[in-house]
């Protein structure tokens, strides 16, 4: 009978774990609102979710969970709870507190996936996977009335620069923004002072595992090049290592005709090599062989002007086919990418180049 147990409680910690919606929580964020925040009211929900809407509820972290605003007498109270799983509370004191919500939330309201998949209909809204993590916004609030749509309860969904709004019934729907463009690059004012490229203290950069991820790619295929390195960074351009996600180490295999990858974690190591169709959502045929001699991921983030304050920052190396790059003259480069913001550094020389 012990065994059996041992078994059963094994399964249960194998099995994956469980999506939640905002709905799914309400009831649990609402219980501890009320131990905090005396006549507190439900304004405001939000989350990063999958390109499906969902969010998983694994073990007890932030980015595992919705996010619940509450308002009471002009304070606020952020809940984030996945389901009937409680994360944390903290009281939220905005710079701008105007544009805070203050109207309570309806009850009712149409669920992430419905909304997503109406949007889609509608063509003015498609999230795109993205492997490094979940990066669609999701939020439903209170809104004044604006362009003509009333006020009333609507989801703002954004991925990027995309962006839209769905009315809360998940009926009509709104494009606000458009996917990250081409032609909207603003050159660095060659004017300004540069920043000279430094190296950070961590060594969990893209340098580092270049020669061995090109190694592994080409005891596959003795062809193998570079098509494109990604991943999440600190503010140093080395790997965050809060979201436990690897930098990602793309290449084309010419021989077997696929495509292969490898993983650097901040264990120091590369995972295991792995073939498949990353293509997907990559848009690789805009890119040519990428060079395997580079400055390195810290020295391309210590160029760009000012202080990312986005939680999640994300770095891409790639070097684009001639009239595909973003950036006029330059095709090889290194792009950090700061919520909507997308900057652009010369991957030889190391060079800031400009955003759009």
């Amino acid at each position: 009978m012990t065994a059996l147990r041992q078994l059963l409680a094994a399964l249960l910690l194998a099995a994956p774990a469980a999506a939640a919606g905002p709905a799914d929580g309400r009831a649990t964020a609402a219980a501890e609102a009320g131990l905090r925040l005396g006549g507190a009211e439900l304004v405001e929900i939000e989350g990063f979710t999958s390109p499906d809407g969902s969010i998983p509820c694994s073990g007890r972290s932030f980015s595992n969970s919705w996010h619940y605003k509450f308002h009471a007498g002009g304070e606020w109270l952020i809940v984030n709870a996945c389901g009937e799983n409680f994360i944390n509370a903290a009281r939220h004191n905005p710079y701008r507190s105007p544009e805070e919500p203050r109207k309570k939330l309806p009850y009712a309201f149409a669920g992430p996936a419905e909304v997503l998949r109406k949007m889609e209909k509608d063509g003015v809204f498609k999230p795109q996977p993205n492997p490094l993590s979940r990066d669609v916004l999701m939020r439903v609030r209170m809104l004044p009335a604006k362009d003509g749509r009333p006020e009333g309860c609507y989801w703002f969904a954004s991925q990027g620069k995309a962006k839209a709004l769905a009315d809360c019934a998940g009926e009509k729907t709104w494009a606000l923004g458009a996917p990250a463009a081409t032609g909207k690059f603003k050159a660095q004012d060659p004017t300004a002072p540069r920043l000279k490229p430094r190296k950070a203290k961590s060594r969990l950069t893209a340098g580092r595992f270049i020669a061995d991820a090109l190694a592994m790619a080409r005891a596959k295929s003795p062809g193998a090049y570079l098509m494109n390195i990604e991943g999440i960074v600190a503010a140093d351009g080395s790997l965050d290592c809060g979201p436990n996600i690897p930098m990602q180490f793309t290449f084309a295999l010419p021989e077997i005709n696929n495509f292969g990858q490898t993983g650097a974690s901040c264990s120091g190591r590369l995972s295991a090599f792995s073939l498949g169709d990353f293509d997907r959502g990559n848009n690789f045929a805009s890119l040519a062989k990428a060079p395997d001699q580079f400055r390195d991921s810290d020295e391309a983030a210590s160029v760009v002007p000012g202080k990312c304050q986005h939680k999640r920052v994300v770095m891409k190396l790639r070097n684009y086919k001639p009239g595909k790059s973003p950036v006029p003259g330059h095709t090889f480069l290194w792009e950090l990418h700061c919520g909507s913001q997308h900057h652009y550094i010369d991957a030889v020389k190391g060079l800031y180049l400009g955003k759009e």
